[in-house]
């Protein structure tokens, strides 16, 4: 039977340990254990989190918790609503401060950073996802929107949708972009046509799309760098 907590000494149990000696010093099992606070009736919470750190099939450790949905948490035994609702929290938070400092560096000319912010945002994502940024006449982001979530490869978005909300917002420039799942962010033939028609539609009612950005694995593609958008 693993040791329970009660019979580790004080300065091992991971609550103790982060007082004595710092936050810094737990390790990934120890830091997920103080989130989880208590194991089962047989089982460590330390054990416990191993547990759920090696539960995803192909992403083990601290990345493996992002992969892990709910249903999936909650068939670990001794990982109850609770506990997955606080590692899905968790989870959410350390994506939401990396894509934080990212998008403070966001800018309406450089494909490049908004790139990078969205390959942050849509990393541990396995369906196509397409995103609308509307800018206002000194470019100034007004509203970014998740429009479309799809398969693992196609995000269905009419013109119609984007054009409701970019008149609802008063943009006068947007960009588009979505993510490939596969990592490869090369434009297929179906998002070419459909970038075009947005754009031709944009021009009737004055709003202009500047790029439609698709991202990868850690590289990413610009229809305006590429001459696809004019």
């Amino acid at each position: 039977m693993n040791n329970l907590i009660k019979d580790i000494a004080c300065c091992e149990r991971p609550y103790e340990k982060a007082v004595l000696y710092g936050i810094e010093s737990l390790s990934d099992a120890e830091l997920v254990a103080v989130i989880l606070r208590n194991g089962t009736r047989d089982t460590s919470s330390v054990d416990l989190a191993n547990r759920i750190l090696n539960a995803h099939f192909y992403h083990k450790g601290l990345n493996g918790l992002n992969f892990l949905r709910r249903k999936e948490l909650t068939s670990i035994k001794g990982v109850g609503d609770i506990k997955a609702t606080q590692l899905l929290a968790v989870a959410e938070l350390a994506k939401r401060m990396n894509t934080g400092r990212l998008r403070e560096d966001v800018t309406f000319s450089s494909p490049k950073s908004i790139a990078g912010y969205f390959m942050e945002k849509c990393k541990y994502a396995t369906k196509e996802q397409t995103y609308l940024m509307l800018f206002s006449t000194a470019h100034m982001l007004i509203k970014e929107l998740l429009m479309s979530e799809g398969t693992v490869n196609y995000a269905i978005i009419s013109p119609r949708e984007i054009y409701i909300e970019a008149l609802k917002y008063e943009a006068v420039f947007m960009i588009l972009v979505h993510n490939h799942p596969s990592g490869i962010p090369e434009p297929s033939d179906a998002d070419i046509e459909a970038t075009r028609r947005i754009c031709e539609a944009g021009m009737l009612v004055g709003i202009h799309l500047s790029d439609h950005i698709i991202v990868g694995n850690n590289c990413y593609v610009s229809m305006l760098e590429r001459g696809i958008l004019k």
